[in-house]
């Protein structure tokens, strides 16, 4: 009996110091612009410790992001980095940044504002519905893509992508009603597909790539996903607008990402404001 009393004590005791280093995180996190948020969970997407897409807003899994990275770089995991953590955070993050060339791009034949991975391709080629990128051996693979509602309608998009297939496999789907994804993996390459409707079409990217490249690409494919944005007809898409995603050409800037922040005349949608993060 004595043994069950200090068992439950402790899970007592545990609990409460838990949510205490949560709400403590919560606060911290909160203390921080948008912008800041917005970068910090973008650096935790490239350190593989944030596997949401990037809002902004804290939940259980920012907290579970921030304690990660704490608690594998042997710093006590309570949620809040302090400011040699937050220049660590900075420096892993970029890393992965600067390797693959991380930057933003705004592509008229699509529709798209998103981040992409440049230094892993050949120079893209342009498609009947947007721009197709290989890497040179072929073990990457980008499209983007817009099709016509009156040709595809966006429902009929999301079946497609489930519809059970030889040799593919559906891991996650996720749909709403303005994006859907759908990932998993086909004839042993694992994909990532990301559609966003509009009401004149539905967007979107699909990226692919072999196993060997699944450590960096699955962090790769959720700052892809998490910065993709509609541009809308008429826009200046050439511009550097400040919703763009992070990229390595920006990363001397002491705050190490510039920010992801979305300006509403110009974002059809973004995965921020549909709340799948946290």
């Amino acid at each position: 009996m004595r043994s069950v009393l200090i068992a439950v004590l402790v899970f007592v005791v545990t609990t409460g110091a838990s949510l205490a280093d949560y709400n403590r995180s919560k606060a911290w996190f909160h203390d921080m612009t948008y912008q800041e948020r917005i970068r910090t969970q973008f650096l935790l997407v490239f350190t593989g410790d944030y596997t949401g897409l990037v809002d902004g807003t804290f939940g259980p899994l920012t907290y579970t992001a921030l304690t990660s990275f704490q608690e594998h770089r042997e710093h006590v995991p309570d949620g809040v980095p302090d400011a040699r953590q937050i220049l660590i955070l900075q420096r892993d993050g970029l890393d992965l940044v600067r390797r693959v060339g991380f930057e933003t791009i705004h592509e008229t034949e699509s529709g798209l504002t998103l981040g992409v991975p440049a230094k892993l391709f050949e120079p893209a080629s342009a498609t009947r519905r947007g721009r197709h990128w290989l890497a040179h051996d072929s073990s990457i693979e980008l499209e983007t893509w817009r099709v016509p509602r009156e040709e595809t309608d966006y429902q009929a998009l999301y079946r497609r992508a489930i519809r059970p297939q030889d040799g593919r496999v559906v891991a996650s789907k996720n749909f709403r009603n303005d994006y859907f994804i759908v990932s998993g993996q086909q004839d042993g390459r694992s994909f990532y597909l990301r559609v966003m409707k509009t009401p004149q079409d539905s967007r979107g990217f699909s990226l692919s790539w072999e196993p060997k490249h699944t450590v960096f690409m699955n962090r790769v494919a959720i700052a892809m996903s998490s910065s993709m944005t509609g541009i809308v007809a008429g826009d200046d898409s050439s511009r550097d607008s400040p919703d763009d995603a992070p990229e390595a050409a920006r990363a001397p800037r002491p705050e190490g990402l510039n920010s992801a922040a979305p300006k509403s005349e110009t974002v059809i949608s973004r995965s921020a404001e549909s709340g799948t993060g946290s």
